[in-house]
């Protein structure tokens, strides 16, 4: 069959796409059949592509497709033919998995369409007739055949593991696992939602492979589990595992289900040590209607409990969903608030996306719902959120990500949501349609001059207590690092032989190393005990510790 490449187009440098690697890894378990990956990101041209995939001289592409890379791959679809005309392309994803007869008619170059999970669907099809194997799409005669599903995998450790050893020695990138297959739950809008039945690894070869990763030098390892914390022995056997093989310097992520976590579990993660794991947490809404119809359930009281007992060393990401059904935008106004008030490490707002073969986009008339009609697919309105009321959370968006996601503007961003409005949306509201009005949104900008931002926002907004809110903002700033310069707003009142005293009391190999890994300065109002009062606050910048220190 001639060189068979697997092709990953990611959303950025840094992903890895774990699928591709799982297939090459059953394929070749199984067979002579050797296959090559190639692997790159939305952000590299076309033509660099396409000159890259010449190059490799391929019989057969097969691409991983998804929402954010369907664009690309069906644009390179049409022109690698032109280069190889006896090229065999193949898709599989996602993004092909429904509709996949119109995809056909509607794209002549692509010749095969791999339904469902991939491993024996693409080792069949690399081994047998075409006509036997199942989960295949494919033409014969100008005709569109389809022999049927392919059954799941039901002993998911006949799959072997994904990456290479020398693939782990890459710090820089993000690593993908999974430990199970499927999801249990129904929400409307999720492409999970569709294989209802959840398969798991062993457990103890779940352990084998995380050793390999808690053995390696990698920093981030996300599982990419649907709810990973659906069945308590196995996540608690996963848990402890981690635990007793205990790294510094490398982040566990999970998606979980807040609900359910009972007590035990609770007492479990107050051991973890703080930044070993991440847990991204599905919130979407707090409004009832909106929950029951996409088929969702929170027990708000519940959810919140868990998430404050976990909050002091589990690194917390909440999300919600914009645009779902009767969640207008006073009503997302409370689910924000009662996100934000739980104070994770991020808060995530999504956008909801109609995608095919889900029960949101097969309701989509009756709620009717406008929206793009290319990936992402994201919804414009419906009959309870209008175009422009989602423009203005896209903005929110951006500046909730300055101003809170950064984790930079944690004292002074705090301190005028309690001193001047009702709720932290208001806030953040008003300030979204400050830097809209002024062009801000449309290019990025440094660290210090968010900070001059905020500055001036709150000199427009003509709050009182200005001096106050300096000495938070500079706090926040001082907290940045040796940042170099101080912006106009920020008055230095540095005590120099104080400084220097310090220092030589410090663990510092001389005062210039003292100088450039640390800061001192003056503050007229102490942001911890909320007093007038002239206090030194010197911020070690090795332990990312400060302390107030006196002056005799």
């Amino acid at each position: 069959m001639g060189k068979i490449v697997l092709t990953a187009i990611n959303s950025q440098y840094v992903h890895l796409n774990v699928a591709v690697r799982y297939l090459k890894k059953f394929v070749e378990k199984n067979s002579d059949v050797r296959l090559d990956i190639y692997e790159t990101n939305i952000n590299n041209q076309l033509i660099n592509i396409i000159k890259d995939l010449f190059e490799l001289q391929p019989s057969v592409i097969i691409f991983s497709t998804y929402i954010w890379n369907k664009e690309y791959v069906f644009s390179l679809t049409k022109e690698l033919k032109k280069i190889l005309p006896n090229l065999k392309i193949a898709l599989g994803g996602p993004e092909v998995s429904y509709e996949w007869e119109k995809i056909m008619k509607e794209n002549e170059e692509i010749d095969y369409i791999f339904i469902g999970e991939g491993e024996k669907v693409l080792l069949n099809f690399l081994t047998q007739e075409i006509s036997q194997v199942k989960g295949v799409v494919y033409r014969e005669n100008l005709e569109i055949k389809y022999n049927g599903a392919e059954p799941l995998i039901e002993n998911l450790d006949i799959i072997p593991f994904p990456y290479d050893d020398e693939e782990l020695q890459d710090k820089t990138k993000i690593f993908y696992y999974e430990s199970s297959r499927g999801c249990p739950f129904n929400c409307s809008y999720c492409m999970s939602s569709i294989d209802k039945s959840v398969r798991y690894y062993s457990i103890d070869r779940i352990k084998k492979d995380l050793k390999k990763f808690i053995d390696s030098p990698i920093r981030l390892l996300k599982f990419v589990d649907r709810t990973f914390n659906l069945s308590r022995e196995k996540y608690m056997a996963i848990w402890k595992f981690l635990l007793e093989n205990y790294r510094e310097g490398i982040t566990f992520h999970f998606e979980i289900n807040a609900n359910i976590f009972n007590n035990e579990t609770l007492i479990f993660l107050e051991t973890v040590p703080k930044g070993y794991f991440q847990f991204e947490i599905g919130v979407q809404t707090i409004d009832v209607q909106a929950m029951k119809s996409i088929r969702r359930v929170n027990d708000l009281k519940k959810l919140e409990y868990n998430v404050r007992k976990i909050t002091k060393n589990i690194h917390l990401h909440l999300d919600l969903i914009v645009g779902l059904p009767y969640e207008t935008y006073e009503k997302f106004k409370y689910s924000f608030d009662y996100v934000y008030n739980m104070k994770p490490e991020m808060i995530q707002l999504g956008f909801l996306k109609l995608l095919k073969g889900t029960k949101m986009y097969e309701e989509r008339e009756k709620y009717n719902y406008k929206y793009f009609s290319k990936p992402p697919y994201e919804v414009f309105s419906n009959e309870f959120i209008s175009f422009a009321e989602i423009v203005k959370l896209k903005n929110l968006e951006k500046v909730l990500d300055f101003y809170y996601n950064s984790e930079k503007f944690s004292e002074s961003v705090q301190w005028i949501i309690e001193s001047h409005y009702k709720s932290a949306f208001s806030f953040y509201e008003e300030i979204a349609d400050y830097f809209d009005k002024r062009g801000y949104l449309k290019v990025s900008h440094k660290e210090s001059t968010l900070f001059t931002f905020l500055y001036e926002f709150y000199i427009e907004k003509n709050f009182k207590d200005r001096d106050i809110f300096i000495e938070y903002l500079k706090y926040d700033y001082l907290m940045l690092g040796k940042t170099g310069f101080y912006p106009e707003w920020f008055k230095s009142e540095k005590d120099g032989k104080l400084y220097d005293e310090i220092i030589r009391k410090g663990n510092y190999k001389s005062i210039r190393d003292g100088h450039k890994n640390s800061e001192l300065e003056k503050f007229n109002y102490n942001i911890f005990t909320k007093k007038f009062e002239n206090i030194y606050i010197f911020f070690d910048y090795r332990t990312k510790l400060t302390k107030i220190v006196e002056k005799h």
